[in-house]
């Protein structure tokens, strides 16, 4: 007799623990649309930022081309604006541009001593030793 009372006590853990798993197994609805929308909103307002940032990106680009078009005073008006349709690139001939080495600024001569050893460590290191 005592066999079937534990035989009996444990059959009926097992039944509630079976219908506690089938309980716990289902969502609801409203929570997975919930997850949906919120996932919807984040990839809505990350495509809204990418879209501004490149927006801001080609505005400051466009700035600075005004801004350089208007250093030159062939391209600027009477009125000191200037007139982009007009804007042409010339092409500056290689013979007549100057090349300085000579640094007055010591920082610029010290990068330049720098990167200069930077190259002939990167050029050692990419030299292969023949193999014995």
């Amino acid at each position: 007799m005592p066999n079937r009372k534990t035989d009996e006590t444990l059959q009926e853990i097992l039944e509630e623990d079976n219908t506690n798993v089938r309980k716990t197994r289902r969502k609801s609805p409203i929570a997975r649309i919930l997850l949906i929308i919120t996932i919807l909103v984040v990839f809505f307002f990350g495509f809204l930022y990418v879209t501004q940032y490149l927006a801001d990106m080609e505005a400051e680009a466009r700035v600075r081309a005004i801004l350089t078009v208007s250093a030159n005073p062939a391209y600027t008006n009477e009125n000191n604006s200037v007139d982009i349709a007009t804007a042409t690139v010339e092409v500056v001939p290689t013979e007549t541009v100057e090349i300085v080495t000579a640094t007055v600024d010591p920082d610029l001569e010290r990068t330049a001593t720098i990167a200069a050893q930077l190259t002939s460590v990167a050029e050692f290191q990419a030299t292969e030793t023949p193999a014995e």
